[in-house]
């Protein structure tokens, strides 16, 4: 009608949708299922088959609420709404926790927030928050609590942002030579993620443990033109880096770059190991005309060579089903 006077029909409770019957009538119609009058009440029958009556598995769930709580009264009606987006100031120390504890897990994000808004959030609200704020699960990795010590940022910051000797700044990049070491494992060729049937573990024959330790020692260079001189690599299974171990690979190194001069001297970078740091090696480096400019500890993303090494792991792991001992390694 034009006044808008219209009444919405409510539907019968055997369509569902949260509308229950009442009181009254659920008594009345448990007291035949219970008599055991329904299978030979005609209008009993007549009725359920045109949903007009409570089915039989009502009546077996009004049996069970009985047993359970006392009573078989209706619930509250629910509506089975969608759950709250977080929004607003919850959503903003979300964002906060993450940045703070991105390994923190969603009981912990939800007793935070509890403890900060009073609050309380289901898992699933905190998931599509995350979504919402482009957040993706990931393999997480740790960087060490010393490299957030004043010394180690000072020192990263003169590395990226002040010129030689106290960082890199107006170095070209073919300049540069990026040193570091390595150890490789046989086992470092098995892979960690594979494929097999529900309820089963991924579970195969291949190296595990106890195998012996491949070091590698490399150098890179930015060098373009000269391919034979981008790298320089050693490789032994016993002991560590020594200080004559380094000497010799620097002086392999000399060898083949030459002598520095004004318009073209080299820039070692390496990591501040006391093999590398060893006053015997960098004076060797000087000594050549060739500079040294040493990274910040704790901050091995700042090497190239550090990327190498993520790649001859990844090699490793394609080429698993062709090692199968230390030769093959």
């Amino acid at each position: 009608p034009s006044k808008k006077t219209a009444v919405r029909r409510r539907p019968h409770p055997s369509r569902g949708n949260g509308y229950a019957y009442s009181h009254e009538f659920r008594i009345a119609s448990y007291r035949v299922y219970s008599a055991g009058m329904e299978s030979v009440n005609p209008m009993v029958q007549q009725l359920r088959s045109e949903h007009l009556y409570p089915a039989e598995r009502t009546m077996r769930r009004y049996r069970q609420r009985l047993n359970e709580h006392g009573h078989f009264m209706r619930f509250v009606r629910q509506g089975n709404q969608r759950a709250t987006a977080i929004v607003g100031g919850d959503l903003m120390l979300l964002a906060q926790f993450r940045i703070l504890f991105p390994k923190a897990r969603i009981a912990e994000v939800i007793a935070y927030l509890f403890n900060a808004r009073g609050r309380f959030y289901h898992p699933s609200q905190i998931s599509r928050a995350e979504d919402r704020l482009g957040l993706t699960r990931k393999r997480g990795s740790t960087t060490a609590r010393q490299a957030r010590l004043p010394r180690n940022l000072q020192w990263r910051w003169n590395y990226w942002n002040l010129p030689y000797p106290y960082g890199m700044v107006g170095i070209r990049r073919r300049d540069i030579i990026d040193l570091d070491e390595c150890g490789v494992f046989l086992e470092s060729a098995n892979r960690n993620f594979g494929k097999a049937a529900f309820c089963r573990r991924v579970r195969e024959v291949g190296p595990y443990g106890h195998s012996q330790k491949l070091n590698i020692m490399m150098a890179i260079s930015g060098e373009s033109g000269n391919p034979s001189a981008s790298r320089w690599i050693e490789m032994w299974n016993s002991g560590g880096t020594t200080i004559t171990r380094m000497v010799a690979f620097i002086q392999k190194i000399l060898q083949d770059i030459g002598p520095g001069m004004p318009g073209h001297r080299r820039v070692f970078t390496m990591d501040n190991l006391a093999a590398h740091s060893n006053n015997l090696v960098v004076q060797l480096i000087h000594a050549a005309g060739h500079r040294v400019v040493f990274r910040a500890p704790y901050y091995p993303v700042d090497g190239p060579i550090e990327y190498l090494f993520n790649t001859l792991q990844q090699g490793l792991t394609f080429a698993l089903y062709r090692i199968s001992n230390d030769g093959d390694l």
